[in-house]
């Protein structure tokens, strides 16, 4: 991996890896605090991730455009499996948590995700395997319920991953977002 330096803040430098493991870092550390946090703690966690993230690209437009489109296609998603009764978060609306979480997730896609560009089938397994065990660890951890049996939820969960993580990559991909260098 070839290494640009990044600047945070414009002061501190970081090498292209630093800055993949920082980012996954900070997408961990964030998604424990909306998970656990609810909703208020989930938009000034989202808030500041967002802010740092917006820091280091340089099309910032495109990236917060992005994000955007991230948020909606969370959604869209989660609405679409609560109203199936796939999930039941209480209320007939994906909590602003959740959605937060794809904000979050959007923050990563061009650095620590930046390892399944291009690869179309890493991708689907990738979003079959991986979103699964989020929805599964985020469900215990802020009571939101799976439908019965739970694998069968995991599996349609799953099933909308192998979609929705390709399509988010290749949107970012196409729009050629780059990070800072």
């Amino acid at each position: 991996m070839a290494s640009h330096p990044v600047q945070l803040f414009g002061k501190v430098h970081l090498s292209e890896r630093q800055h993949i493991v920082l980012n996954a870092a900070v997408f961990q550390v964030a998604w424990l605090a909306c998970v656990l946090g609810g909703s208020w703690v989930a938009v000034a966690v989202t808030a500041a991730v967002v802010a740092l993230h917006l820091n280091v690209v340089t099309d910032t437009r495109r990236e917060a455009l992005f994000l955007a489109w991230c948020a909606a296609a969370g959604f869209v998603c989660d609405l679409a499996l609560i109203q199936a009764g796939v999930m039941d978060t209480g209320n007939h609306f994906p909590p602003v948590w959740l959605t937060c979480l794809w904000v979050l997730f959007g923050t990563t896609v061009g650095y620590a995700l930046k390892f399944f560009h291009g690869r179309l089938v890493l991708c689907v397994a990738g979003g079959f395997v991986f979103a699964p065990t989020s929805y599964f660890g985020g469900a215990k951890l802020a009571d939101v319920m799976l439908f019965e049996p739970v694998w069968a939820a995991l599996l349609i969960i799953a099933l909308t991953w192998a979609v929705v993580f390709p399509l988010l990559i290749h949107l970012y991909t196409v729009n050629k977002i780059k990070p800072a260098h």
